[in-house]
């Protein structure tokens, strides 16, 4: 059976272009020339290994970049081989050198002369559209997994730009249906706030802590963001009415020189203060979560909770005691912790 990819064949280096629309790419990255990619992926992706390795054996004939043709005649885009690519610019192009300013790129340069790296090996796809269900599967699934918000901008792409359902994106990257579905609302919630002025780039920079934060009701609640369980791939606008403020607060408040919180862990906190309106107006007032927290009414999973993870610590330390008999500084303070207990006994009868 004949091969349904296109042929191998050598192509100049030189006439190889990095692809300016490549989901790694970070969305506050401005400078999207040549040179200045060559510097990103330089600094972003350690190439160096990479490069000893072609240093020292050459360029692997079994691993051709694959293309599509540009408007400038005799050119290509490389949509899949990036890293490659951008290791062989600082190998064989000095510019490429000059415009990361490192001095160990000139070595690995002559190291690497020996070798003819300034034609390989390439496949030629006759669209970018063509490549998509590939790319998806190498990269959102592969061995260099893109990171959360590559992947959402991905996922995007697929169904706003190619018209992909949730359902396809999902058999492309290897994830369910529904899970596709709310990185597509939380990114576009992300993308319409933008578009009234709000700045987003918090959000989209930390994309893993944004998304964490819409599993929570209260905070999906307190955004305005629709769409979470029974979302549709046309539902480009996600947030309610007042929607795209109440997301730049938000934002603010997780991620802004005066956040509230330090750690992922304490989002579902925070959803539980946005959820009270009382609580809400002290933290504004505050930005200090704790003390917000203190204005909620009594919560009795949480005292619950709390018991519970006393008592698994009190009986680790149980389970050591044996080594310390004796201890004037343990039982002082074994003495407190009985008190303690007795104190919360009678409270709770």
């Amino acid at each position: 059976m004949k091969d349904p990819r296109p042929d191998v064949e050598e192509w100049d280096v030189a006439n190889l272009d990095l692809d300016p629309e490549n989901a790694r790419l970070p969305e506050d990255l401005a400078d999207r020339s040549q040179l200045a990619l060559v510097a990103y992926f330089e600094q972003a992706y350690e190439l160096e290994e990479l490069a000893w390795s072609m240093a020292e054996h050459g360029y692997f004939t079994e691993e051709p970049l694959l293309t599509v043709n540009i408007d400038a005649p005799g050119r290509r885009v490389v949509l899949e081989g990036n890293r490659r690519l951008a290791t062989l610019k600082l190998l064989t192009d000095a510019s490429a050198r000059d415009a990361v300013k490192k001095s160990f790129w000139n070595e690995l340069a002559e190291l690497a002369s020996e070798h003819q790296l300034q034609k390989v090996p390439t496949r030629n796809y006759p669209t970018r559209e063509s490549l998509l269900d590939y790319l998806g599967f190498r990269h959102v699934s592969g061995l260099l997994q893109w990171t959360a918000d590559a992947k959402a901008r991905f996922v995007h792409n697929l169904i706003v730009n190619h018209k992909y359902s949730f359902d396809r994106a999902g058999r492309v990257i290897g994830s369910r249906p529904d899970a596709i579905r709310r990185q597509f609302i939380a990114w576009r919630s992300l993308e319409q706030a933008r578009s009234y002025g709000i700045d987003t780039a918090p959000g989209t920079r930390h994309f893993g802590v944004y998304y964490r934060a819409l599993q929570n009701p209260a905070i999906r609640s307190f955004i305005g963001v629709d769409g979470w369980i029974n979302g549709t791939e046309s539902m480009l606008n996600p947030l309610k009415l007042g929607g795209t403020d109440r997301l730049g607060e938000f934002l603010d408040l997780v991620f802004g020189p005066k956040r509230v919180i330090r750690e992922s862990r304490q989002l579902d906190e925070l959803g539980k203060v946005l959820a009270n309106r009382q609580a809400y107006a002290l933290l504004k007032e505050t930005r200090d979560l704790s003390i917000a927290l203190q204005e909620l009414p009594a919560d009795k999973d949480a005292l619950y909770a709390a018991i519970r993870l006393s008592y698994r610590n009190a009986a680790r330390a149980n389970a050591e005691a044996f080594q310390f008999k004796g201890d004037p500084d343990l039982k002082a303070e074994a003495a407190k912790l009985r008190d303690l207990v007795a104190q919360l006994l009678k409270s709770l009868q």
